[in-house]
């Protein structure tokens, strides 16, 4: 049986599985295998609803034989290279499929990570709590300690990916930051908390904050451009060649249009481009995975 992982953003995650389960008669077939489809909640993988399963799955011996995958699960290894853990089945597809130009930086050297799209992540702000002038228009908006600042569970994804950035581009203002800032609930939660009033600045996924613009929330556009949430593809080591398919499915013209009208950055070089590939400069600037998987492990390491 070959499992398959699903562990992209929530509002993603549901079209994403319907679509593999509407084509897995046809998968199944032509890998000869039959396929089980997993998230992070189902109880093989976690037994406390945490959004970390690659170290359970270690420690079980169920790693998935593909990961659908936020970049930021495989902080947990040490180093993913040596791990032993992952296949480079990736790089192997990537030179059949190279991403497009605008997302090339993210080609993985050591073939082990291959781009699906790519996730921006935002700051939004209660318009009735703080004026427009009031803001540098920089994520260090998010250490002036006048305003109240929510972010999703620590745990999630989206967290470690911003806590990350900030404690390696901030590190003299990082720690109080955190001493005040509020890790709480779904990334919805964080949308009311701030439209509400409760909180005055919060931090989502792009395509979330897009929805909630309102005369009471307003975007805050970063002049270092949006944080990147990198969804990836990851084979396991011994994983079979077949597996590409699944691979071409994601990469099909169907659900990469998708994910651009999400708001996301797909890497289908014949796709349109959202416009917010403007604040990119986190791309122009990027350093490569295993710096950026490292300052995430070093932002789940820290505590005040």
């Amino acid at each position: 049986m070959i499992r398959i992982m699903i562990h992209t953003p929530v509002n993603l995650r549901g079209r994403m599985l319907d679509y593999l389960k509407n084509n897995l008669p046809d998968l199944e077939k032509n890998i000869g295998d039959k396929i089980a489809l997993y998230t992070p909640h189902d109880p093989e993988y976690s037994l406390d609803c945490s959004e970390e399963w690659l170290g359970p799955s270690i420690e079980k011996g169920i790693v998935p034989d593909l990961m659908v995958t936020h970049a930021s699960e495989f902080a947990t290894l040490r180093n993913r290279v040596e791990s032993g853990l992952l296949s480079d089945l990736a790089g192997r597809y990537a030179n059949e499929n190279p991403v497009r130009e605008e997302l090339n930086m993210l080609t993985d050297p050591h073939g082990l990570f291959y781009p699906l799209f790519v996730v921006p992540l935002a700051m939004f702000y209660n318009t009735k709590k703080i004026k427009e002038e009031e803001l540098k228009h920089s994520w260090t908006d998010l250490f002036n300690e006048k305003f109240k600042i929510i972010f999703p569970e620590r745990d999630k994804p989206l967290s470690r990916a911003v806590g990350a950035y900030l404690k390696h581009e901030f590190p003299e203002q990082f720690p109080e930051f955190e001493k005040r800032a509020v890790y709480e609930g779904s990334p919805t939660n964080v949308i009311k908390s701030v439209a509400s009033g409760e909180y005055d600045m919060g931090m989502t996924n792009l395509s979330f904050a897009l929805m909630a613009e309102s005369r009471s929330i307003s975007i805050n556009y970063p002049q270092e451009g949006f944080v990147l949430l990198p969804q990836v593809l990851v084979w396991k080591k011994g994983a079979d060649e077949k597996l590409k398919i699944i691979a071409d499915l994601l990469m099909g013209e169907e659900m990469q249009n998708y994910l651009s009208e999400q708001g996301t950055w797909p890497t289908r070089k014949d796709i349109p481009m959202c416009d917010t590939i403007a604040y990119n400069q986190q791309l122009t600037n990027w350093q490569g995975w295993d710096a950026y998987t490292k300052a995430v492990s070093e932002f789940d390491k820290f505590s005040v």
